[in-house]
């Protein structure tokens, strides 16, 4: 998402920069949290799509009059134009990391950081699964280099397969814009296919890799294709746009202009009709990509005229915020994520007004970084001068971050050295809980890992094909009571008590969980999130229906925080336990536990002395559960819960994140194995007081 600017030149189009205005303002409003712009990232799709005409169009113009690809010059220039503003504003946020965030988060942004600086921050985003649009409890600051690293990926294939193109196309001895434009359609249609597959089934990997986001950029470039291949007088060099051909000029003038109108009634109608629930890219993502292509499509005759897109587009103010967006793309999101961090969640106003302060900083970079390097002659002249400076920018960035990550890691090995074991069997008495400070257990650096054994396959897709389980899922005697623990993520953590607890009591337990899927019965459209859910759980219910003789059911209760879901709740819940019911199986629901949103560890890092400033408010944490009034009220037959929630969250207004230095929480949702650990007494008791479970 580069931008390029400069004086009045052939093939300039003021409306292309226009186009990147309102790409960056529609990413900055969604950013900033405005209402009604809940899908204002439809603007990285512009960018892309403008991206693929005017790039791809540089490829195929030279293409076209010298019948190869200059690969040197054209990764000098994207080396030039694109890695000194990026590398500066990953300076910058390393070091501010550095100094604002608490020390394990400061650890993971130093490695966002490094892949960030080499261009691969969308393969470590897919890695941990991040959910973009959501923006997980603690996003990186620099989260948005995704679509700089897909980017610079697909512009380090596309030109290596185009210069094949002409290569084998000078040995036939024919013109190489056929084959280009072949290359380019194939790829197109194929990326599309892998999206459509994707978004479906993998959302973080559909959202963020470049196989399914290259369709994009080849639209913009089977444009830029056309323009070259399109006949009745078009120069074949020609960047203009697409000529207004002879015959009912008038008519074609006006169809043209709508075209354009319509083109940018799809990309701010996307803007404002998406949200974060909106399966994309798939589908949904056609409707701006295409909205961007018909505005690039109009013809220079049509776009200069009054009255038009391009005309509006070209205003001198709109121009102005398009020359910046590249750099306030970049400098905007740190910003926001460094603020929040350093004074708390901030209010939409507030994130505005941070916005626009951000774009004072992405002016300084425009003017002090990003132009006098496009414009420096010495620079431009030498290939080895754009590859010098690229690279003096990639290593400053992995310098700022190896070092600040270095401090980091050397006071966070202080603080491990100093943790304790803490005893289980003592957490909950007077002197334990009156403590406020000190090291924990587990230790932070190993809180993430602190999780239930066999988590894969035990937690993540099992066969549908399969008649049983894994064997590394069951364990207790084999003639003990059939128990099934079902569930989400959430029913999972109880895991590694419940195989304990399952061999002191005789029962033989089935561990049948994945994450992200509630076992409520709740249509795959209003869990985005999760990987054919609806198939799974259909599947799962009858197996369990058919085997058990009790059902430990788990679920989390965000999945009804969306209104759609709160409503269905009743209805979701009826069908999944009215199936138990119906096959005479009893089922034993456990309370969802607190909820922090935060990432604890991360909180904790930095409040060592004080673990009260990672409490958290008791009645957000622990959402309403209507479903607990309706067993109370004996209105759901055969269900009995258990609750320990009290027992985590204590009795006061707000939930501890660490009871007498035991760090309760792994991630900003789940209990760490060495707290379930210690809650196991307490569950085994509530558990077998239950007429399911006991005698």
């Amino acid at each position: 998402m580069s931008t390029r600017t400069g004086r009045a030149r052939p093939g300039f189009r003021g409306d292309v920069e226009g186009l990147r205005a309102l790409a960056v303002v529609l990413v900055l409003l969604f950013h900033a949290e405005v209402p009604g712009v809940l899908g204002g990232y439809v603007g990285v799709d512009v960018f892309f799509a403008i991206s693929g005409f005017l790039i791809t169009g540089i490829l195929l113009r030279q293409l076209a009059s010298t019948g190869r690809i200059a690969l040197p010059a054209f990764f000098a220039g994207r080396a030039r134009r694109i890695l000194p503003a990026a590398s500066v504003v990953l300076v910058g946020t390393a070091l501010a990391a550095w100094l604002v965030l608490p020390p394990l988060r400061a650890r993971d942004t130093m490695v966002d950081v490094v892949a960030s600086a080499l261009q691969v921050a969308n393969l470590r985003f897919i890695a941990q699964e991040t959910d973009y649009m959501a923006a997980a409890a603690a996003p990186s600051p620099v989260l948005h280099y995704w679509s700089l690293a897909v980017e610079e990926q697909f512009y380090l294939v596309v030109p290596l397969l185009l210069a094949l193109v002409g290569a084998v196309a000078a040995r036939l001895r024919r013109s190489p814009l056929p084959g280009a434009f072949a290359v380019l359609a194939v790829g197109t249609v194929a990326s599309f296919a892998v999206s459509l597959v994707l978004t479906s089934s993998d959302p973080a990997l559909a959202y963020m890799s470049p196989l399914t986001r290259a369709w994009q950029f080849g639209l913009g470039g089977l444009l830029a294709a056309a323009v070259l291949r399109t006949p009745d007088g078009v120069a074949p060099l020609d960047p203009g746009g697409l000529a207004v051909r002879r015959g009912r000029p008038a008519l074609r003038r006006v169809a043209w202009t709508l075209a354009g109108w319509a083109g940018l009634g799809a990309v701010v109608w996307s803007a404002l009709a998406y949200d974060e629930s909106t399966p994309f890219p798939g589908t949904a993502a056609l409707w701006p990509t295409l909205g961007t292509v018909a505005i690039l499509a109009v013809p220079a005759a049509v776009r200069t005229a009054r009255g038009s897109v391009g005309h509006l587009l070209a205003l001198p103010p709109v121009r102005a915020v398009g020359r910046l967006s590249f750099a306030w793309y970049l400098v905007h999101w740190p910003v926001l994520v460094l603020a929040d961090a350093a004074w708390g969640p901030l209010t939409w106003p507030q994130r505005v007004v941070l916005t626009l302060a951000a774009g004072g900083v992405a002016w300084l970079v425009l003017q002090g970084v990003e132009s006098p390097l496009r414009r420096s002659q010495v620079v431009a002249l030498r290939p080895s001068a754009s590859y010098s400076v690229g690279f003096t920018g990639v290593v400053l960035a992995l310098t700022a971050s190896l070092g600040a990550g270095s401090a980091v890691y050397a006071r966070l090995e202080g603080e491990e050295a100093t943790s304790t074991q803490v005893r289980l069997d003592t957490i909950f008495e007077p002197a334990a809980l009156a403590r406020t400070g000190g090291p924990v257990t587990p230790g932070l650096t190993q809180a993430a890992l602190d999780a239930p054994p066999s988590e894969t396959p035990c937690l993540g897709s099992l066969s549908l094909s399969s008649t049983d389980w894994p064997a590394e899922c069951v364990v207790g005697p084999p003639d003990g009571r059939e128990v099934v623990l079902f569930g989400d993520s959430k029913a999972f953590q109880w895991s590694g008590a419940l195989r304990d607890i399952a061999i002191v009591q005789g029962w033989h337990l089935s561990i049948v969980t994945k994450g992200g899927c509630t076992p409520a019965d709740l249509p795959q459209t209003m869990l985005q999130e999760s990987q054919h859910c609806e198939t799974w759980r259909d599947a799962q219910i009858d197996r369990v229906a058919a085997r058990a003789d009790v059902v430990i059911v788990g679920s989390s209760a965000a999945y009804f925080d969306d209104e759609e879901a709160a409503d269905r709740r009743e209805a979701a819940w009826e069908s999944t336990l009215g199936r138990f019911a119906g096959a005479g199986v009893p089922v034993v629901y456990l309370r969802d536990t607190p909820t922090p949103e935060v990432d604890v560890p991360s909180c904790v890092s930095g409040a060592l002395d004080d673990w009260d400033a990672c409490s958290f408010p008791r009645a957000q944490a622990l959402r309403a559960d209507p479903l607990l009034v309706d067993v109370a009220l004996g209105d759901v037959p055969g269900v009995e819960v258990v609750d320990v929630s009290g027992v985590v969250c204590g009795t006061g207004d707000r939930c501890p994140a660490v009871l007498g230095g035991l760090l309760l929480y792994r991630d900003g949702s789940h209990l760490t194995a060495t707290a379930v650990e210690a809650l196991r007494p307490e569950l085994e008791r509530r558990l077998v007081e239950t007429s399911a479970l006991g005698g």
